[in-house]
């Protein structure tokens, strides 16, 4: 359990440290409403899975709830990417964009993997797998960048993914919390 601690405290410490060194601070005001959108739709997802986690936070030392740990993640490491990502992501489209996005899929998609495979701080209920997570990933940076030039189709697309998940994990509306 002191190694998920240890995992979970250098996590948050680096996301802050990298936000910190390489996010564009002068021009946050341009990130802050898709920063909101990440951290709302992290917070509503939360919600409306509330009986049907994909991503079980196991305890560590210090923090024995789930609550803790995705409260962090809306607060901290989130806001931290979502600065970081788009304050770095190529002002030329086509193929940097693209290659942009895959190494933070690749970034999350190997953090994800150490706490699963090595660490033992995450594990996955419900039929999801480190497999969707990679999925998510992919969504989850694609919709980033679109809601930071184009809003209303980042809703769109986050609104239709949901409704898909919900759809084929059978989350049902009466088992909402």
């Amino acid at each position: 359990m002191w190694l998920i601690l240890v995992f979970r405290i250098c996590l948050l410490t680096g996301f802050l440290a990298a936000a910190w060194k390489w996010a564009d601070w002068r021009n946050w005001e341009k990130y802050y409403p898709t920063i909101l959108f990440v951290m709302l739709v992290n917070m509503s997802v939360g919600y409306l899975g509330y009986h049907h986690s994909f991503w079980i936070f196991n305890p560590d030392v210090l923090v024995n709830t789930e609550t803790v740990v995705e409260l962090l993640n809306t607060y901290v490491s989130l806001p931290a990417t979502t600065l970081l990502f788009l304050s770095r992501l190529p002002s030329q489209g086509g193929q940097q964009q693209w290659k942009h996005t895959f190494l933070w899929v690749f970034i999350y998609g190997a953090i994800e993997g150490i706490d699963h495979y090595f660490i033992g701080g995450i594990s996955y209920g419900h039929g999801w797998s480190y497999g969707c997570s990679l999925l998510f990933d992919c969504a989850m940076f694609i919709i980033i960048r679109v809601h930071y030039t184009r809003p209303l189709l980042g809703w769109t697309m986050t609104l239709t993914a949901v409704t898909g998940v919900v759809i084929a994990f059978k989350i049902f509306l009466a088992e909402m919390k």
